[in-house]
Order: structure tokens, then C-alpha cells, then sequence
């Protein structure tokens, strides 16, 4: 008896180093234990890629690939289907040295065939509009865009998490495309939180998610599907990328050719030769007030413009585009040009989500939108949409719009501002457009159908010019000055210019 207990003292003494060690790598609470479920996904993860030092190895990624882009909040009419157009990309991701070059070849609607480039240079950049050859430098949001996009590449987006680990947490099993898979998530280093589907049986990334705020959809979630995996130097990657936002399909882009460690050559990110250097285009918060007639201001500094009508105990806006931002930095702007008299009415051209964006800080406010028939269900939806993660003035507001539809034509302003709008559409652009016109002073707002670009040449004419230059002689206008959504003022003149320049083949 004594040997057996005192073997059974041994054997315990001998166990209570392991058991103590059990103890302390079991997580003590919910943070622990959903780090821990993570951090070994996490692992098996970079494994099945190909390994740490694999991944690590990867410094620059070349991609070819064509696809398809579905128009979300660009179509020629609300809701789906949407329209579509060809994509054709080429990129190089230098992860390496954070710069990136990406150029995309695609046609708009009622537009030509046009390459754009973009181009990030670690802490700058720039973009080239290939038609033009105007350089334009990027805004301080299309950096932090370029950026992130670096830290999420599918080369990259496992060291990325690595690399935020004290962040992972475990958020449990989902099912994606017919497959069960661990999610995973991690706070990336610009606060967004990603969340990783990685596949249970290998273990691969088959999605990347986030949620954010948008304009119009309200709190939104992007998805953006990995398929097609194929080892590049050691390393698995997906040779077909997927974009969902709010569960809407809006691109599809399958690569056939991916090249790692090809080498970045400096070249690749020079400005081109010849190029026209323009000026950086101000935030959505810069307004500038250009007074073009009595009580008449055209207001611009950003990427998107609109035209203001002082009258008798209003304003008569034209044009809420991008968001709440831009919408109250022009009611800032607005109440030192006409203190004290409220916006009452406001026109929208279109629906697309660029320029709508800013329609919820005006029906937070009581005032009259003005649009076209098919236009009043997207409107109702926009100002409903659920605006949680970044409440806007709406979100406070719950106010029902109040939407009076346009038909042909309508008579706005008042005796000594008289303002007619005029449905210009089907357009090759949208289905449903108005135009301002203001006789008195020969000016007529007009958005997408043409724009003048800030700095440089005025581009090749586009179908959509070329319609809405016919429309315009039908209705018998007197247009001196287009005041446009985009970029600067130009006369009628400007747009004959366009239609008289040949397009590229």
C-alpha cells in the first residue's frame, strides 16, 4: 500500500505542472475564447495559402482580367435588373513599397470606351484621364481608399489580420455558397472591421465582408467573394473576385493572367509624358459661390455641383448630390448668400446615387422634391432607408417625403425668377432626367449629359451628348451658359465642340 500511494503521489506531483498549464491555456472569458478560435483559423488559414514565409515572399502581384460591372445606382432606370457594361482591368499591387496602378478600360452609359488610370505612390497619387491625358492628383479619401485596398489585396489580407491580431475574434460558423466555413473577424488598421469566411474544408478565404454607411442604401454590407484558387509562386490565389453591395451583384471580374514578383518598375507609377497637370479637387465640404445673375449662384469646389435660385422667401435648389456632408455644407453656404430664407424646394435630376446622396438632409427638412414619376418609389425607399451606423439628420428627422413629380415640363420660381424644368429623357444615359432652364438668364443646369471637365481639353462627344444636344433644339432653348453637375461652367458653344471631336477607335 505504501509503494502504491506513494507512486500515486508521484504520478500527481508529476501532473500538477500539466494540469496547471491546461488551466492557463484554457481562456478565462467570452474575449479570450474568441480570440483563441480565431487565432487558430487564423493559422490554418495562412497554412493552406501556402504558409507564413510564402505569403510574406509575396512583394508585387501583376493581374490581367476581364469581367463585368452591373450599374448599382448608375442604371438607366432604379432597381434591377441593372444594366451592364464590359470591365477589362490591369493592376500591379507593390505591396512591398505600398504603391499601386491600376487601369480600367470600360464604356458608361451613353458614354465611349474609356481607359482611366489610378495610380498610388505610397503617401500621394494621382489618376489620368486617358482621353485628355490630364493628370489629376488624389483626393485625400482616394489615398486612404488605395491604401486599404493594398492591405486587403488577396496576397496580402492574411498578413493583414496577422498583423491586427490582438483584434481577431471568432463570430462562429455561416454557411456561403453551399459550404460551411468559420468567420472570423479583425479591426483593420483604418477602424473597419473585416470579417474572413474561410472555407472549413480548406481552409481558403472565400469572402471578405464589411458594413458601412452609404448615401442612399443606409447601413450597408459589402461582400467580396474569392473563387477560382491557383497556386502563384508558392501561394494560392483566386483567379475570380466578386463584388456585392447590399446583397446586389456589382461586379465580376475573372483574371487570366496573375504574375507575383515580377517586379514593380518604377515607370509603371510615373506621371505619363505630356500629361496636363490639374489642380486637386476639393472635399465635399468646399462649396464655392459663383454668382452668375440676380440671385443666381452656381455652387461648385467639389466633385459635384448645383445651381441655387434666390427667391422673394426661398431657395430654389437644383442638384443634392454625394451626402449629408456635401447637403449641409451647402445649407452653411446658402444661409450667408440668402439669410434667413429656408430651402423649400429642391430639384433631382436623376436618381443616380451620386447625385441623390444629399436628398435626405433636404426631406429631414420638410422641402419639396421635384422629380420624375419613375423616380418617387426610389425617393420614399431613400428616406427610409435604416441609417444606423452613421446617423444623419434624417435618422433624427423621420420625415416622409414630399415628392412632386415633373411631367414634360413644369414652371418653378417666381415672377422675377422664373425657372422651367424639362424631362430631357429617355436619355442613353438614364431613362428619366431633368434639365433647368432659366430664361431670364439663358442658363441651363444640366447633369451626366454633358460635363466639362475642370482643367484640360473638352473630351470626344458620347451618345448621351449627341441626344441631348437633338432634345435641346427641339424644345427651342436659348442657352448661353450650361451650368453642369460636373466641373466647370461652359456655353453652348462647348458642347458643339465635343460633338464636332472625333472618339479614339
Amino acid at each position: 500500500m505504501r509503494t502504491s500511494r506513494a507512486s500515486m503521489v508521484l504520478v500527481i506531483a508529476a501532473l500538477l505542472p500539466i494540469a496547471a498549464h491546461t488551466a492557463r491555456a484554457q481562456p478565462a472569458n467570452t474575449s479570450q475564447r474568441a480570440f483563441a478560435t480565431a487565432r487558430q483559423a487564423l493559422d490554418a488559414a495562412i497554412a493552406a495559402h501556402g504558409g507564413l514565409e510564402a505569403l510574406q515572399a509575396i512583394k508585387d502581384v501583376s493581374r490581367t482580367g476581364n469581367g463585368t460591372a452591373y450599374n448599382q445606382g448608375q442604371s438607366l432606370k432604379p432597381g434591377t435588373p441593372y444594366s451592364t457594361r464590359p470591365v477589362s482591368v490591369k493592376s500591379v499591387a507593390d505591396l512591398a513599397r505600398g504603391r499601386s496602378f491600376t487601369e480600367t478600360i470600360t464604356t458608361a452609359a451613353g458614354g465611349i470606351r474609356t481607359p482611366a488610370r489610378a495610380v498610388l505612390r505610397g503617401e500621394d497619387g494621382f489618376t489620368v484621364a486617358v482621353l485628355t491625358n490630364v493628370m489629376s492628383p488624389m483626393s485625400p479619401a482616394a489615398i486612404g481608399g488605395a491604401r486599404t485596398a493594398l492591405r486587403r489585396d488577396p496576397a496580402a489580407i492574411l498578413l493583414t489580420a496577422a498583423g491586427r491580431a490582438e483584434t481577431l475574434r471568432d463570430l462562429g460558423e455561416a454557411t456561403f455558397d453551399n459550404h460551411k466555413h468559420r468567420v472570423i473577424t479583425f479591426a483593420d488598421s483604418d477602424g473597419a472591421q473585416v470579417a474572413l469566411y474561410l472555407d472549413a474544408q480548406t481552409h481558403r478565404v472565400a469572402k471578405l465582408e464589411t458594413l458601412a454607411d452609404n448615401a442612399v442604401l443606409g447601413d450597408t454590407l459589402t461582400e467580396v467573394a474569392l473563387s477560382d484558387y491557383r497556386p502563384v509562386n508558392g501561394v494560392q490565389l483566386p483567379f475570380k473576385v466578386a463584388t456585392r453591395v447590399g446583397g446586389e451583384l456589382v461586379q465580376e471580374i475573372q483574371y487570366s493572367e496573375i504574375k507575383a514578383n515580377a517586379g514593380a518598375a518604377d515607370a509603371t507609377f510615373a506621371p505619363p509624358s505630356g500629361a496636363v497637370a490639374a489642380k486637386l479637387v476639393a472635399g465635399p465640404t468646399t462649396v464655392v459661390a459663383t454668382k452668375l445673375g440676380d440671385g443666381v449662384f452656381f455652387l461648385e469646389g467639389s466633385s459635384h455641383n448645383s445651381l441655387a435660385m434666390v427667391l422673394a422667401d426661398s431657395v430654389l435648389l437644383i442638384e443634392a448630390p454625394l451626402g449629408e456632408e456635401r447637403s449641409q455644407a451647402v445649407l452653411a453656404k446658402l444661409a450667408e448668400l440668402a439669410p434667413g430664407k429656408p430651402i423649400r424646394a429642391v430639384v433631382a435630376t436623376h436618381y443616380h446615387y451620386d447625385h441623390s446622396g444629399g436628398l435626405r438632409t433636404h426631406i429631414a427638412r420638410g422641402a419639396t422634391i421635384f422629380t420624375t414619376a419613375g423616380n418617387r418609389a426610389f425617393l420614399t425607399k431613400l428616406a427610409t432607408a435604416p441609417h444606423t451606423i452613421k446617423p444623419d439628420s434624417q435618422s433624427r428627422a423621420k420625415a416622409g417625403p414630399v415628392i412632386e413629380v415633373v411631367a414634360g415640363k413644369k414652371q418653378l420660381g417666381d415672377a422675377a425668377h422664373p425657372v422651367e424644368l424639362y424631362d430631357v429623357g429617355p436619355s442613353p444615359h438614364v431613362d428619366e432626367m431633368l434639365v433647368a432652364y432659366l430664361p431670364r438668364d439663358k442658363i441651363l443646369f444640366v447633369s451626366d449629359l454633358f460635363t466639362i471637365p475642370p482643367q484640360g481639353p473638352i473630351p470626344p462627344g458620347t451618345p448621351a451628348n449627341r441626344e441631348f444636344s437633338d432634345k435641346l433644339k427641339k424644345l427651342g432653348l436659348d442657352v448661353q451658359t450650361i451650368a453642369p453637375g460636373h466641373g466647370r461652367l461652359g456655353t453652348i458653344q462647348d458642347l458643339q465642340k465635343a460633338l464636332d471631336t472625333p472618339a479614339p477607335n
